[in-house]
């Protein structure tokens, strides 16, 4: 009996030694590398807090962040393949698609309609819209901001050629406007939230908020979004991840905001606002889409061409196998 027992013992034994050996020269899984350019502002909270709390790993995927002042610097980080994704706002993809990129969208991940202003001085004759005819504005060409004056202009009655644009990182046009360079400005936080803790009551800041949502997109080629499909819905489950976060713990966000913007807590939490940041494609984004697709033709940004169907370059599929209520365009 005492020989059987000690030959079992021995064989259980032997058995987990070389289930041991097994793991160990099992090579370990590890997770995919997606690349993302990102701007690095607040309208981009969701991907820095996935970033910052490790929720892309838990999620599945190595994410590594190429950070940018500009989404259209980001979405160039993708388009000569330095980037698999990235962060931009609707007017520069739209412009780059419609330029011939393939291209498409995988979500919405923040919108708001604080986000970007004209900014003038009170005592410059500019009470409004109207009085920007035969002035200069300073803005970032090729972005966002430009559309957003030209449809306050429009909305205000004011011929685009009217006003003379001077090409302003955003970073830097209160500076223009302060040393006189220019004579209005149009900006995006965090610097209007700066320029009115600095100048107060001598600055008009003009938001458009019925006209304009801001809305930061994640994009990428065609062909890497369709030959990544578990890839990219860890990026989104990530994302997802993120708006949790951001709601459940919106002081530890200001924080690692702050921290990732160079910006302080105080002024990020004058703007910031949780419900600006969702993962979702909605209705709203195709016709803002189709809106701006109008605009960069007028403009002749690009040639003009038929309008596309927006539909073709939505990949709703990957999002609604992660969070399905996040869909709700009509396909």
């Amino acid at each position: 009996m005492a020989v059987g027992l000690v030959s079992v013992t021995l064989t259980v034994a032997l058995g987990l030694v070389g289930l041991m050996m097994v793991r160990s020269l099992a090579p370990s899984v590890v997770p995919n590398r997606v690349t993302i350019a990102v701007p690095m502002q607040i309208n981009s909270a969701l991907m820095i807090v996935a970033s910052a709390k490790k929720l892309f790993q838990q999620a599945g995927v190595e994410v590594v962040s190429q950070p940018f002042l500009l989404g259209k610097d980001a979405l160039e980080s993708v388009l000569n393949g330095s980037a698999d994704l990235a962060i931009v706002a609707d007017t520069p993809f739209v412009a780059a698609l419609l330029g011939g990129n393939d291209i498409a969208i995988l979500t919405s991940i923040s919108q708001s309609r604080r986000a970007i202003a004209i900014v003038t001085f009170r005592d410059r004759n500019i009470q409004g819209v109207r009085d920007l005819i035969g002035k200069s504005v300073g803005v970032s060409l090729g972005t966002n901001l430009i559309y957003f004056l030209d449809a306050l202009l429009q909305i205000n009655r004011v011929p685009s050629d009217k006003v003379r644009l001077v090409d302003v990182s955003p970073d830097k046009v209160i500076d223009a406007l302060k040393e006189g360079r220019i004579d209005a400005a149009v900006t995006i936080q965090p610097y209007l939230s700066m320029a009115t803790a600095d100048m107060g009551d001598s600055i008009n800041l003009t938001y458009g908020e019925d006209i304009y949502a801001f809305q930061f997109l994640l994009v990428g080629k065609t062909a890497y979004i369709d030959s990544h499909p578990q890839d990219i819905q860890r990026v989104l489950k990530g994302l997802v991840a993120a708006k949790r976060y951001i709601y459940d713990k919106p002081l530890a966000v200001l924080h690692i905001l702050g921290e990732a913007t160079n910006v302080d807590g105080a002024t990020v939490a004058e703007y910031f606002d949780p419900e600006d940041y969702a993962v979702r494609l909605d209705q709203a984004l195709l016709l803002a889409l189709e809106d701006q697709a109008r605009w960069v033709m007028q403009r002749r940004i690009v040639a003009p061409r038929s309008m596309p169907n927006f539909l073709d370059v939505i990949k709703y599929r990957d999002l609604e196998a992660v969070m399905p209520a996040a869909v709700s365009i009509v396909h």
